[in-house]
């Protein structure tokens, strides 16, 4: 008898297989009735039903192929066929996810997969389905309803949909975890291409490129590994790898969708092997293919900021500002301006000296810190900011010109209850400065409030016991 049973199992399994085949072929066949005759598409369908007019995952199929080809009342038909027939079956219910899912009906796609589920524990189609569907919205939801099919079965396929909803989701150190626990040559391209994504943008960048190097040896002529193999090179400052990896990526790559990133990081590879001229260059290409985009203008003023050029990337930053709408505007950007005349009065690159540029510079950046004050005069970040631009440009406390803005700093945060080290340093600005002034009892007044906060402070205590 068992032997009997045995039989009959394979051949049910031998047709099923057959009838995938011939189920697939025909699937294609209505594919391409749809795309050349979409007005007699239903009519072809109808017939292709009545091969196996008692299988509801065909009605499903059907139903399916409508819904990808934005037909949703011919989907909505078949999917009415599928669930009258003899049987229950999961790819309708799931089919019925989908196209409330295509009314933009969450609710009602999330009970119709949580249906699916619950009569077959075992197929991952709604689990998938499911996940997706809470991605964005909760993926931690995603992940627990991923983690009950995984009790059901541990497959290779499971561990790498919920890496997918943690790199979606943006949490890339979940994802990295989940794929470096899988066999790397079980990772396909876009699975191999997020695995790396995942330690670039937690600035792992040694992580990434390693991860980039085993994903190259299978796929040398990937855009996407050529330029991971750019830009990581570039962030570790491994300049020459980096402009060998440029040109893999432009001449070297197959089928390649050059992004605006690529001839940055290839402009900051040039700049880092000191061809200055030919990394403006590059960025200058940006430029003209995105004149336009406010996006563009901003990345390019961060760029030339990283090279520290700093006066393009006050000009770039400027167009940007100017491309914003009224109501996008915020203090952040003249603040942002005012730490780029900073940037630049304090960089030590081409001389350590106060020289006319810097105190230009210097001032320039007082003036916008002075608008972020008028801006948000709730807050200490303008105040601070100029305290420290004075400091800068009187670095000997000679004359005192950071005193009234440290002052107004500790008049905010202090009028909040509040403790911070803008706070300490306020106070030690202040000690310091009574103490060139040989005012002790004014110096003690600060010490005081100093070790009030930490008691053990060692500048508190040096300036007290010089006293």
């Amino acid at each position: 008898m068992k032997r009997i049973v045995f039989t009959v199992i394979c051949i049910m399994g031998v047709c099923n297989a057959l009838f995938a085949e011939s189920f697939d072929s025909d699937i294609a066949l209505l594919k391409q009735a749809i795309s050349k005759d979409s007005v007699h598409a239903r009519h072809f369908a109808e017939n292709l039903l009545k091969k196996d007019k008692k299988n509801p995952d065909l009605a499903a199929a059907i139903g399916t192929t409508f819904l990808h080809a934005n037909r949703l009342e011919d989907a909505e038909y078949f999917y009415d066929k599928g669930y009258h027939m003899y049987r229950i079956s999961t790819t309708v219910i799931n089919l019925a996810g989908d196209i409330a899912l295509a009314k933009n009906d969450r609710q009602q796609a999330e009970y119709y997969y949580g249906r699916a589920m619950y009569f077959n524990k075992r197929d991952p189609e709604a689990y998938f389905k499911y996940a997706k569907l809470y991605t964005k919205k909760d993926p931690d939801k995603a992940i627990q309803k991923l983690k009950v099919l995984r009790c059901y079965r541990h497959e290779p396929e499971i561990d790498l949909k919920m890496a997918e909803v943690y790199y979606d989701s943006n949490r890339f150190s979940d994802a990295a975890h989940v794929y470096a626990s899988l066999p790397i040559e079980d990772l396909g391209k876009e699975e191999l291409t997020n695995y790396a994504l995942s330690y670039y943008f937690q600035q792992k960048f040694d992580s990434a490129l390693a991860v980039t190097r085993q994903a190259i040896q299978r796929f040398p002529r990937h855009p996407a590994f050529n330029r991971m193999l750019l830009y990581n090179n570039t962030e570790l400052k491994r300049y020459d790898d980096a402009m060998a990896a440029a040109n893999k990526l432009f001449y070297h790559s197959d089928n390649a969708e050059f992004q605006y990133l690529d001839y940055i990081y290839y402009g900051y590879a040039l700049n880092g092997r000191g061809h200055f001229d030919q990394a403006i260059a590059q960025f200058n290409k940006v430029l003209e293919l995105n004149k336009d985009r406010k996006d563009v203008i901003k990345a390019i003023s961060e760029a030339y900021e990283k090279i520290g050029d700093y006066d393009h990337a006050i000009t770039y930053y400027r167009q940007y500002v100017d491309k914003m709408d009224a109501d996008e505007k915020t203090p952040f950007e003249e603040f942002h301006i005012g730490n780029l005349f900073y940037a630049k009065g304090t960089d030590e690159k081409k001389t350590k000296e106060l020289t006319a540029e810097k105190i230009e510079a210097l001032r320039q950046a007082d003036a916008q810190f002075e608008k972020v004050e008028q801006m948000r005069p709730d807050s200490y970040l303008g105040a601070y900011w100029r305290a420290r631009t004075n400091v800068a440009l009187d670095p000997e406390t000679e004359k005192g010109l950071a005193k009234p803005h440290y002052m107004k700093v500790i008049d905010i945060i202090t009028s909040k209850g509040e403790t911070s080290p803008q706070l300490m340093e306020s106070y030690k600005y202040l000690a310091y400065y009574y103490y060139r002034k040989h005012d002790k009892d004014s110096c003690l007044i600060y010490v005081d409030k100093i070790m009030e906060i930490d008691p053990m402070d060692s500048y508190a205590l040096q300036i007290s016991n010089a006293l």
